[in-house]
C-alpha cells in the first residue's frame, strides 16, 4: 500500500508541473481568444484570418458569439486544469489521496460546464448556425458534468472511509 501512495505522489508532483503549464496556456488562449475576435472588427484582414480559423459565419453577430463562446471554453478549461492541480499539489502533501476539499473541487468542475452548457451551445449555434453541433457541444458539457459529479461523489465516500479507517486507528 505505501509504494502504491508514493507512486501517487511522485506522479502527482510531475503532473503538477504539466497542469500549472496548462493553467497558463488556457489563460493565454483566452485572453488571446477574446482579443482575436475583437480584433477581427479593426481590420478586414484579420477577420476574414479569423473567420477562416474558426470557421465561422462572416456576419457581426457570429464573430462575437464565436469569440465569446471560445472564450468560455478556455476558461472552464482554465477551471478544470486549475482544480486537477490543486488535488494533485495536496496529494503530494497528504497521507491519503481522499481529502475532504477533493469531492468540492470537482464538484466545481460539474458545475462549471453544466452552467455553461446552455450558453455555451446558444453560441454555437448562433455562430455556426448547426444544429447538430450545437448540440454536441451540450451532450460534450452534460458528459463531462454527469463524470465530474461521479467523480464527486467517489471521493467524498473516499474521505468518508478514510476518515472512519483513521478513527478506528
Amino acid at each position: 500500500m505505501r509504494g502504491d501512495l508514493h507512486t501517487l505522489k511522485r506522479v502527482c508532483s510531475y503532473a503538477s508541473v504539466v497542469m500549472l503549464i496548462g493553467e497558463v496556456a488556457f489563460i493565454v488562449l483566452a485572453v488571446g481568444m477574446a482579443t482575436y475576435g475583437i480584433l477581427a472588427f479593426t481590420d478586414d484582414g484579420m477577420r476574414s484570418s479569423y473567420i477562416n480559423l474558426i470557421k465561422c459565419d462572416p456576419t457581426d453577430m457570429s464573430v462575437i458569439c464565436s469569440a465569446i463562446e471560445m472564450t468560455l471554453a478556455f476558461l472552464a478549461m482554465f477551471i478544470t486544469v486549475k482544480v486537477i492541480h490543486d488535488i494533485m499539489v495536496a496529494v503530494q502533501k497528504e497521507h491519503s489521496p481522499f481529502m475532504e476539499d477533493t469531492p468540492k473541487g470537482f464538484k466545481l468542475i460539474c458545475m462549471t460546464f453544466l452552467i455553461l452548457s446552455v450558453p455555451m451551445t446558444i453560441l454555437e449555434f448562433a455562430s455556426r448556425g448547426d444544429i447538430v453541433l450545437a448540440l454536441c457541444v451540450l451532450l460534450v458539457c452534460i458528459f463531462i458534468s454527469v463524470v465530474m459529479y461521479c467523480l464527486t461523489i467517489i471521493f467524498r465516500y473516499g474521505h468518508l472511509l478514510q476518515d472512519e479507517s483513521d478513527h478506528t486507528l
